[in-house]
């Protein structure tokens, strides 16, 4: 391919980490990458052609992929570039998730030629109570590149022009319907907070305001919790009761670990 380009809505940064990686070990030159985390994001047109291949990947928010990283994506037209699409979930279920995603690249005229969902620590995972903490791990890395080994010899070998067959994805048609939650937000400790901006540059929706303190909008916040991620003071905590109810109900009940899947 002449052109690698990587796309991804990744708002803790494990989802990029994996779909950056395919990439990288499936070009060999410089790989564009297209970041639909923040709304502000770029890309190339031009970089997009049956002559280029993208790995896209996204984020599985409660078995559906993010709103806000649907509509972004659909800014960018594939103009038949061949496409990976991979998802990420915290070790409950990807459920429609994948199946979603395959079948958006195809409307945004990417040719999906290999589909994956990974595990990466939950967005709601705490130190006392951990849900698939510290994943992606040595082992699941590994197996992202075993999934791109895989793909190139699909693209060099004699399968290369045997078309994708989205039916061996498991998902429900139509897709489940698409959870909506109750107007919530993370809150600040305002004694540890030092005011260093870094929740609000790490807020996908720009639901975060920094002056004299931190005001997080609730009807913007996606639950993602890159703010608590990312704050180096820990100050940002997101203890509410349908988050601890749901957290709780993930440590119990989600612990044995789940493995990479492949569709090739």
């Amino acid at each position: 391919m002449k052109t690698t380009n990587c796309i991804y809505f990744s708002p803790t940064h494990t989802t990029a980490s994996i779909a950056k990686t395919i990439a990288e070990k499936l070009s060999s030159n410089t790989v564009h990458e297209v970041n639909l985390t923040k709304s502000d994001f770029l890309f190339e047109p031009d970089n997009f052609s049956n002559e280029s291949l993208s790995v896209i990947g996204m984020p599985v928010y409660a078995g559906r992929l993010p709103l806000d990283a649907v509509v972004r994506f659909l800014n960018i037209d594939g103009k038949g570039s061949k496409a990976v699409v991979v998802v990420v979930y915290g070790n409950r279920e990807f459920d429609d998730a994948l199946l979603e995603l395959t079948e958006l690249a195809e409307k945004a005229n990417f040719e999906v030629v290999a589909a994956a969902a990974f595990i990466g620590e939950h967005s709601y995972s705490t130190v006392h109570k951990p849900i698939a903490a510290n994943r992606p791990d040595a082992g699941d890395m590994q197996k992202v590149a075993d999934f791109a080994d895989r793909i190139h010899q699909k693209l060099a070998g004699p399968d290369s022009g045997i078309s994708f067959d989205s039916s061996q994805i498991p998902g429900n048609r139509p897709f489940v319907k698409r959870k909506e939650h109750p107007a919530a937000a993370p809150a600040t400790d305002t004694e540890t907070c030092t005011l260093c901006g870094l929740c609000a540059a790490s807020c996908p929706t720009d639901a975060i305001r920094v002056g004299s303190s931190i005001v997080t909008d609730p009807e913007k916040c996606i639950w993602c919790c890159a703010c608590l991620k990312q704050c180096p003071e820990q100050a940002r905590t997101f203890d509410v009761a349908i988050i601890q109810s749901i957290r709780e109900r993930l440590f119990q009940n989600c612990a044995q670990r789940k493995e990479p899947q492949f569709f090739l």
